[in-house]
C-alpha cells in the first residue's frame, strides 16, 4: 500500500482531516462531502418503518448512498451487470459504493476492510484486474499529491460503517483480494469518525379517521 504522505496522528483528528482533505483533493471530493454521504445513509436506516418488509440487510442505507454520492458530486453513472458504478467527468476513475466492514475507517494495520457484502464476480474481476506495481499518487512540488495516468480507468471503494455511536467510512483503492476479502490496497483514505446521534422519535403516519383533511400523524419516542 502507497501513500503519497506519512500518516497522521489518529488522535489529533484536525491534522488526520487535513491530511484525508489533502488526499482527496486529486479527486475532487472533500472529507465534508463524504460525510454529508454516510450521514444521510445513517439517516435512512433509522427512518425505516418497523412494519416494512424485510430487505436485504443495509440495503436502505446503501442505496441512499450511492443516491447522496451522485448528488452530492453531480458526476455520471452506469450500471455493469449490477455494479452501480459513479464516474468522475475525466473517466479516469469511478466509484462504487458498499457497507464496509468492521475495520471501515481505521488505521489498523492488522485489520484490513473489505465491503460487508460478498463480492460481485464483476467486483472481483475489476480488483484481479488492477495493475500491482504502479504507484497511485506522485507528489509534485508543493506537496500535492496528484493522479497519474493510466490506461485503465481506476477503481476506488467508498466503504461505510456505523459502530457506538460513530460513523467511519474511507475512499480507498484496491489491489488484491482472496475471494470475498480485500487483503491488500494500493492507496487508503480514512475519514476521521463521525460522532451521529440517531433520532430518539419516529413518525407514524395513520388512516385519516375523524374526516378532516389530512391524515394523522403521530410522534412518538423510541
Amino acid at each position: 500500500m502507497t501513500h503519497a504522505h506519512a500518516l497522521p496522528d489518529p488522535h489529533d483528528l484536525d491534522a488526520w482531516r487535513a491530511w484525508a482533505n489533502s488526499q482527496l483533493a486529486p479527486l475532487d471530493l472533500t472529507v465534508d462531502l463524504l460525510y454529508r454521504v454516510v450521514e444521510n445513509s445513517q439517516r435512512k436506516k433509522d427512518a425505516a418503518s418497523p412494519v416494512a418488509p424485510l430487505q436485504t440487510p443495509g440495503q436502505d442505507g446503501w442505496s441512499e448512498a450511492v443516491i447522496s454520492f451522485r448528488e452530492q458530486t453531480g458526476w455520471g453513472f452506469d450500471e455493469e451487470d449490477g455494479l452501480s458504478r459513479t464516474w468522475h467527468p475525466s473517466r479516469t476513475f469511478f466509484v462504487v459504493v458498499r457497507p464496509g466492514s468492521d475495520g471501515t475507517g481505521l488505521f489498523d494495520p492488522s485489520r484490513t476492510p473489505s465491503p460487508k457484502t460478498r463480492l460481485r464476480t464483476v467486483l472481483r474481476d475489476l480488483i484481479d484486474e488492477v495493475p500491482y506495481t504502479a504507484p497511485l499518487f506522485d507528489v509534485t512540488g508543493d506537496g500535492q499529491s496528484k493522479l497519474l495516468p493510466e490506461e485503465r480507468p481506476q477503481l476506488w471503494l467508498f466503504l461505510f460503517s456505523y459502530r457506538d455511536g460513530l460513523l467511519y467510512a474511507e475512499l480507498s483503492r484496491p489491489s488484491e483480494r482472496i475471494e470475498d476479502k480485500i487483503t491488500r490496497y494500493h492507496q487508503r483514505i480514512p475519514l476521521p469518525p463521525l460522532p451521529y446521534e440517531r433520532a430518539d422519535t419516529s413518525v407514524i403516519v395513520t388512516p385519516d379517521d375523524d374526516l378532516d383533511t389530512g391524515p394523522d400523524i403521530d410522534v412518538q419516542p423510541i
